[in-house]
């Protein structure tokens, strides 16, 4: 099945089209907000895969808020070729926020796959160094997922298998 590639400018443009949504929404709600995307390495960002993990990440994301009393005023979600995307703005501490969505990442069987960012009312993203935790780690090795990226470590067919993998064994434990 083929699956439309998308190219470096158009990642680029995404990028500063979800910064410009990103200031509309803050501007608009004085609140914290929840910029979720997919990490998935390659030129294919719109894939049934990606568009399961994303939209799983999304159920878990409210779910936990609604469990930790957290009221999201506004949401939207799109699924555009550079991937999916949901901006959730949150009436909820920035910090304690930004510690929700990171047990998330790391505490979910999809959470490394999942990139939720939080961006403070003063339209600054809290990063988990400001909170004294480690950077995220590689899918493949326990080195920094960043550094892993940058350096294109690992082979995007092997990274491509580890995400496959992944989330069939969540699939399996998961859907009844």
């Amino acid at each position: 099945m083929y699956s439309y590639e998308v190219t470096l400018e158009e990642m680029l443009q995404a990028r500063e089209n979800r910064a410009g949504r990103q200031k509309q929404l803050i501007d608009r709600y004085a609140l914290p907000l929840i910029s979720m995307t997919i990490n998935i390495p390659g030129p294919q960002k719109s894939t049934p895969t990606s568009k399961y993990v994303f939209h799983e990440g999304y159920r878990i994301l409210t779910s936990q808020l609604a469990v930790n009393q957290m009221t999201a005023l506004h949401s939207e979600t799109y699924n555009l070729p550079t991937g999916s995307e949901a901006y959730v703005a949150v009436h909820a501490d920035a910090r304690t926020l930004k510690k929700l969505v990171i047990a998330i990442e790391d505490g979910h069987p999809l959470g490394r796959l999942l990139d939720l960012d939080v961006i403070g009312p003063n339209g600054r993203a809290i990063s988990r160094d400001e909170l004294g935790l480690d950077k995220r780690k590689c899918l493949m090795c326990e080195q920094a997922a960043h550094a892993c990226g940058r350096s294109r470590a690992h082979a995007l067919p092997e990274l491509l298998g580890a995400i496959e993998a992944l989330v069939d064994s969540y699939t399996q434990n998961h859907i009844k």
